[in-house]
């Protein structure tokens, strides 16, 4: 049996990744090594032994197929719809849920070179999702909760972006290209040792001047963005230091609200900045293995948001009673700023029998150490506000006073109150169990102890079973949990936004899964997922015509479905991936606008079907062509009943072209075609702001460079 176990978990490794640069023996072994996933058990196993649904995304391959980011390569992926809000943050759908009614949190765990990319403000990392593929070694992506391991946030997914860097790829790269829109970008990674240390680091920049014409409208799009982002690594024997600043700037694409640019000449735009370092060190005594970690990281945020104009307001009408002339339109500016230092250990015990036990504890302080705000009507009102409580008209004033009481009972200038912190410590353990030599079973339980939240209890159970040398079979239950951000909680009331709510809970969800991997061969794969989440207390918008703003738990939602994947792949010459998605996710219309009678309606902007295909085809050593297909079936609309605009976004289906000639081993030329076809494509977005759904680019192009030495 373990002869066979070993054949097979040799031809999955080779099939999980799709496609190999080149197919010599020591890249077929990179191949095989690259398939073994740390994700879901923190122990090294092969992907298709994982007590969770994994797909680890080899880069080469998805480059070769003109995948241009990590948000791209995501969006390839079974279960999956990437979104867009109208300011450009990019978001992603995972089975069905989502956010009803927002979008400031994706609710997925997101890691670089397995640190994790911590924001407790708002909860959303979109800022990574620009990150480039050339600097990338490969994606793990798992589907579904792992909050035993990870904690609150791996929620609908966890996603570790290992780069080159980090998998200590001794490679010595230069890349450069050029694109549509003005797109520029160049980047290096460079290695050397020097005595008992490996160095190790990487950079890029990437710049563009993007502006749509958008249909029906006689502006454009502001999206022009910088990015970039440098990275080092030091390892000796056990130790290693892991440190990465990216900063972006991009412009608010549809605006806030959706119009365009509210205010001509106002300046509007978001940059984010994000700094982590890690100090690690591994070590090993009598069969113990001791990781110990500690590690630092700084975010900011700098949002300018030109809301909407004078003209498209109500300030013209409420003003005057009180004496006061609005000139300008609405526009908001916020900065805040937030500090994580963690500490955790992770120990793995000697094998107990059977059982390979993993114990891990730690401790994470959050501290924000900037919070700004600024609102042009709210400055407005307090420069006149003794002039407009003395004003004899104040009762007909009284500006969104029905609306925003937070606001007026307690003027302010930061969206938090002052000395906003968070403590957080946790303890998990894992326990993988050989029950027999085809079955394995792995038990997981973890405590987060919030400061503020108390208590935070995940549970998962995995069950695998390797019928035969071919086939294998899993039934796993996982559950997460989600406490509110510091803004769903404790944000402060300001005008045309919402107060937190310090009462409402954390949101949980349990999921159930049958997995189904069958492997015949060295040339083909299929797996097929069935799954079934339940969410409850979940945390959602609160934004209803007659009600205050704000948040609040929504009643219990649920996601079923199925995930088909098949891999195909010869040798040298073929390698083709296929995907299907069917998914039903329902929600229970909030109690301010529910009918009498409860109806549970799908959830509003997903694709119920989605199919995903991606094809290598190297007819020779030197060239090859890549090819990718998308197919969204037309999103659900809202039910809610006072939305005027309903962003039903309508079936669509994208075809990309990549042709690469390898000039010899060290120096590559790639041409990419984004939209072959022209075809218009709309994203989904915050339902009620975009008619029809985000705008995106027709046909566009990407040429790029790479040289090895």
């Amino acid at each position: 049996m373990y002869k066979s176990v070993l054949l097979h978990s040799v031809i999955s490794s080779m099939l999980c990744l799709t496609y190999a640069n080149d197919v010599d023996s020591s890249n077929e072994l990179d191949s095989l090594l690259g398939s073994m996933s740390e994700l879901a058990t923190k122990n090294s196993l092969n992907v298709d032994y994982l007590p969770s649904v994994v797909t680890v995304i080899d880069a080469q391959t998805y480059r070769d197929a003109g995948i241009q980011t990590i948000a791209e390569a995501l969006d390839m992926l079974p279960g999956i719809q990437m979104q867009l809000s109208p300011m450009g943050y990019t978001t992603a759908a995972v089975r069905g849920l989502k956010m009803t009614n927002g979008y400031l949190s994706d609710k997925m765990k997101i890691l670089i070179d397995g640190v994790v990319i911590n924001n407790e403000v708002t909860g959303s990392s979109s800022f990574y999702m620009d990150f480039p593929m050339q600097l990338v070694e490969r994606i793990e992506v798992l589907r579904g909760p792992n909050s035993t391991l990870y904690g609150a946030g791996a929620f609908y997914g966890t996603v570790n972006i290992i780069t080159k860097l980090g998998s200590d790829k001794k490679e010595n790269q230069l890349f450069t290209g050029v694109g549509s829109y003005q797109y520029r970008t160049a980047g290096v990674n460079i290695n050397t040792a020097h005595g008992n240390w490996k160095l190790f680091a990487d950079g890029y920049y990437k710049s563009n001047n993007k502006a749509l014409d958008i249909k029906d409208s006689q502006q454009d799009t502001q999206e022009a963005m910088q990015d970039f982002s440098v990275g080092l690594k030091a390892t000796n024997g056990g130790l290693e230091f892991l440190a990465r600043l990216k900063q972006s700037s991009y412009g608010n694409f549809y605006s806030f609200e959706g119009e365009m640019d509210p205010i001509p000449g106002k300046e509007q735009g978001h940059d984010s900045s994000y700094f982590f370092s890690q100090l690690s060190y591994k070590t090993a005594f009598d069969d113990y293995k001791l990781e110990t970690k500690a590690n630092f990281s700084h975010r900011e945020s700098d949002i300018k948001a030109n809301i909407y104009s004078q003209a498209h307001s109500n300030d013209s009408d409420f003003f005057p009673k009180v004496g006061i002339t609005a000139q300008e339109g609405f526009y908001t500016h916020e900065q805040t700023a937030e500090e994580n230092l963690e500490a955790e250990a992770i120990l793995t015990l000697p094998k107990i029998k059977s059982n390979d036990i993993l114990l891990g504890a730690g401790v994470r302080q959050v501290n924000i150490t900037q919070d700004e705000f600024y609102s042009s009507v709210e400055n407005l009102i307090a420069q006149n506000r003794v002039a407009i409580l003395a004003n004899g008209n104040y009762n007909d004033f009284r500006y969104n006073e029905w609306r925003e009481p937070a606001y007026w009972a307690n003027p302010t200038t930061t969206l938090l109150p002052d000395n906003m912190d968070r403590t957080i410590g946790y303890a998990y353990v894992q326990d993988l169990v050989s029950v027999t030599d085809n079955v394995d079973l792995v038990l997981g339980l973890r405590a987060d102890d919030y400061s503020d939240y108390g208590v935070q209890l995940s549970k998962r159970a995995g069950l695998i079973y390797r019928a035969s040398d071919t086939t294998i079979l899993k039934l796993l239950y996982g559950s997460a949990f989600r406490v509110p951000t510091l803004i769903e909680a404790y944000q402060n009331g300001h005008i045309d936004t919402r107060a937190g709510d310090s009462t409402i809970k954390p949101e949980e969800t349990d999921t159930y899964e049958m997995v189904g991997i069958y492997t015949p061969n060295f040339n083909h794969k299929f797996s097929l997922d069935l799954f079934y989440s339940i969410l409850k207390n979940t945390i959602d918008i609160e934004e209803f015509g007659d009600t205050i703003p704000g948040y609040q738990n929504m009643k219990q939602r649920y996601s079923k479905g199925v995930e088909f994947e098949y891999f195909y792949r010869t040798a040298q010459q073929h390698n083709f991936y296929f995907n299907g998605t069917y998914v039903y996710a329902e929600y229970t219309v909030p109690p301010e606008d529910r009918p009498i009678v409860l109806v549970d309606y799908s959830m509003p902007d997903i694709s119920k079907v989605m199919l995903k295909a991606m094809y290598v085809y190297r007819p020779t050593e030197y060239l090859s062509f890549g090819t990718t297909w998308r197919y969204f079936s037309e999103t659900t609309p809202t039910r809610i009943s006072w939305v005027d605009n309903d962003s039903t976004v309508n079936k669509t289906q994208i075809f990309d072209q990549t042709a690469t000639y390898r000039f010899s081993s060290n120096s590559e030329m790639r041409l990419t075609v984004k939209n072959l076809f022209n075809t218009e494509v709309r994203l989904p977005s915050y339902y009620y702001v975009v008619n029809g759904g985000i705008e995106r680019e027709g046909r566009n192009f990407f040429l790029s460079y790479i040289y090895k030495f």
